[in-house]
């Protein structure tokens, strides 16, 4: 049985990679792309899902998101580490094609009335639509399937400060609203994603052995690589948003702790995750009353690029 998803997205050359395997599995059902601001801004998040569709040949829904934190300025896009136009200034064609009448969130409600209990928001950009969501809608944490979130950092320092990574540092009040909530909610933190790097090679196969998928992210990568080998010494790239759907596909390539999550939504530490084990207590307010959730703590490198790799290549047989 396929896994319906939406995935809510700032695309993102990581964004790319994520919406490419989706296109590709043939377990993943894309429903459509939700917008939101980061890694560039809400328009230009839109502009870029539509046209990535259109390039790929995917009639998928996009729904345009909310344009500014819940409360605080939104921050600069991404630009340095994503160019100018999302895509490390490679050209992707624009779409003749409008976004959807329904924002994004007004999108997600109807989504999951129409298939209750079915759908699963894949959250791989800031969390303002899904804080917005539980707003407008409290009942849909019934409704949903799971929230898999890319986001936050446990047991890892962050990436945008020492404490916080970006998308909890983009809308922290957001982070800490959706982590309260009691939906069936698991998170893909800087812990999982840092340990898998797509080297130049990898990229350079994933081409050849996908054209059509993997030659538009391959000259991405390369734009997204010399980020991280000038900032972190890394050789190549690190696809964070895939792991929010590598979970519904290849959960064995996760070790999972479980505990309850809080965000720090002021001062120094502003974006930092915290987070309590199950089982485990202590004097701190902010978990009181919050559900445990799942986290994803580490990853088997090997396993999951050779998931993505496969995925890619039969897509492109």
């Amino acid at each position: 049985m396929k896994h319906k998803i939406i995935i809510d997205t700032d695309p993102g050359i990581d964004d790319a990679m994520a919406i490419a395997y989706a296109v590709a599995h043939p377990d993943l059902e894309l429903v459509a792309l939700t917008t939101i601001f980061g890694n560039v801004r809400t328009h230009e998040a839109t502009r870029n899902a539509l046209a990535l569709l259109d390039h790929w040949g995917v009639a998928a829904d996009v729904a345009e998101g909310e344009h500014a934190p819940v409360t605080m300025p939104a921050n600069e896009p991404s630009y340095l580490v994503h160019g100018r136009n999302g895509f490390g200034e490679v050209e992707i064609p624009a779409s003749s094609r409008s976004k959807h009448a329904l924002d994004a969130v007004d999108y997600i409600i109807e989504a999951t009335k129409r298939h209750p209990g079915e759908i699963s928001i894949c959250a791989v950009g800031p969390l303002t639509n899904l804080a917005r969501l539980l707003e407008r809608d409290p009942g849909v944490v019934s409704r949903v399937k799971s929230v898999i979130v890319m986001g936050g950092a446990v047991h890892r320092k962050g990436n945008v400060t020492p404490m916080a990574e970006a998308n909890f540092w983009n809308d922290p009040d957001a982070a800490d609203a959706v982590l309260a909530a009691s939906w069936p909610l698991v998170l893909a933190p800087l812990d999982c994603t840092m340990p898998v790097v797509f080297t130049p090679d990898f990229m350079q196969a994933l081409a050849r052995e996908n054209p059509t998928l993997g030659k538009p992210l391959a000259a991405m990568a390369e734009f997204y690589a010399r980020f991280y080998r000038s900032h972190l010494g890394i050789g190549g790239c690190v696809p964070h948003d895939v792991m929010a759907l590598s979970w519904l596909t290849v959960p064995g390539a996760f070790r999972l702790q479980k505990g309850a999550l809080a965000v720090i939504t002021e001062g120094p530490a502003i974006g930092q995750t915290l987070f309590q084990p199950a089982g485990t207590q202590s004097r701190a307010r902010c978990f009181d009353g919050r559900p445990n959730h799942m986290v994803m703590v580490d990853t088997d490198p090997e396993m999951f690029m050779a998931d993505y790799m496969m995925v890619m290549t039969r897509h492109a047989g």
